[in-house]
């Protein structure tokens, strides 16, 4: 649809200029003509949708495990203990940070090593898409959307 690989790393520019492309052939405000077509609404909204998806790295990931393995595997939402361990310790040390009101640059330091974290995360996880290595790939996106679940909360 946007003409780009189906791969993790994306050019933005690219996705972007075809999307405006596509819009500016499907969208039922630039086609007064043919607005009561209920398939041009439909493919610009299915332009949009496929937008969304893509510009977002973690939606783009599930969107290409989903349609690279199969259903048990895509639907698995299980994390390793250690990980989920170390997930509820900084929930728990970021709290502890809060309740004092204090620590500000402690709670930053923090945020900061996560954001770390997570974009090592990110290069394994187009290593293992590029090696179609499914399984894998849906273990790293699940701990990149639990670290994104603290950041999200914290950025707030």
């Amino acid at each position: 649809m946007f003409d780009i690989k189906e791969e993790f790393k994306i050019n933005y520019n690219k996705l972007s200029k075809n999307f405006h492309k596509l819009q500016r052939k499907f969208h039922p405000d630039m086609n007064i003509k043919i607005f009561n077509n209920k398939n041009i609404k439909n493919k610009s909204a299915e332009i949009n949708i496929a937008y969304r998806i893509l510009k977002n790295p973690i939606k783009r990931v599930e969107y290409i495990i989903k349609i690279n393995c199969n259903k048990k595997l895509y639907e698995k939402n299980v994390c390793n203990k250690k990980f989920l361990l170390y997930y509820f310790e900084i929930n728990k040390k970021i709290e502890k940070l809060e309740k004092k009101n204090k620590n500000k640059i402690k709670i930053k330091k923090i945020l900061e090593k996560i954001k770390k974290k997570q974009k090592k995360y990110y290069k394994k996880i187009e290593i293992y898409i590029k090696k179609k290595k499914w399984e894998k790939s849906k273990n790293i996106l699940i701990k990149i959307k639990f670290l994104n679940k603290i950041l999200k909360k914290k950025m707030l």
